[in-house]
C-alpha cells in the first residue's frame, strides 16, 4: 500500500519518488508519481484546483485526483499519507461535464462581452449627439 509523504519544494524535480507529493508554495503547484504505480506524473494546480496540506510529514490532497490523462485511470483521496481508492471516472462523462462547463462560461463571457459593446455603442452614439456629429 502507497503512502505519501509531504515534500516542499521550491521547484518541482524532473524525477518523482514514488510515495512523496512534491509541493511549490511559491510557485503554486504540486506534484506526484501516481497512486497506482503507472509512474503518470500528476500535476495539480494549488489552489485553483487542489487543496494540498501536511500533518506529521504526511500529504492531504481536496478534492479527489483524478488521472484522465493516463492509461490507469485512477481515482483517489490522499488522506494523512493514505490513499483511498474511489471509482474510476468515465472518460466519456467527464469529459461531457468539462465541455458543459466550458460552454457555459463561455456564454457568460459572450453575454458580458456583448453587454460591454452595447454600452460602448451607446456612449459613442451620446457623444457623438452632443457634439453634433
Amino acid at each position: 500500500m502507497v503512502s505519501f509523504t509531504y515534500r516542499a519544494v521550491e521547484r518541482l524535480p524532473k524525477q518523482l519518488e514514488k510515495g512523496v507529493l512534491y509541493h511549490s508554495p511559491e510557485f503554486e503547484v504540486a506534484a506526484l508519481s501516481c497512486a497506482c504505480g503507472c509512474r503518470h506524473r500528476v500535476m495539480l494546480l494549488v489552489p485553483d484546483s487542489h487543496q494540498v496540506s501536511q500533518q506529521n510529514g504526511f500529504a492531504t490532497v481536496r478534492p479527489s485526483i483524478s488521472v484522465c490523462d493516463a492509461v490507469c485511470k485512477s481515482h483517489y483521496i490522499i488522506t494523512s499519507g493514505q490513499v483511498r481508492w474511489l471509482a474510476a471516472f468515465s472518460a466519456s462523462s467527464t469529459m461531457r461535464r468539462q465541455i458543459a462547463r466550458h460552454v457555459e462560461r463561455e456564454s457568460e463571457l459572450q453575454t458580458w462581452t456583448s453587454w460591454i459593446r452595447i454600452l460602448i455603442a451607446r456612449t459613442i452614439a451620446g457623444l457623438k449627439a452632443m457634439v453634433g456629429l
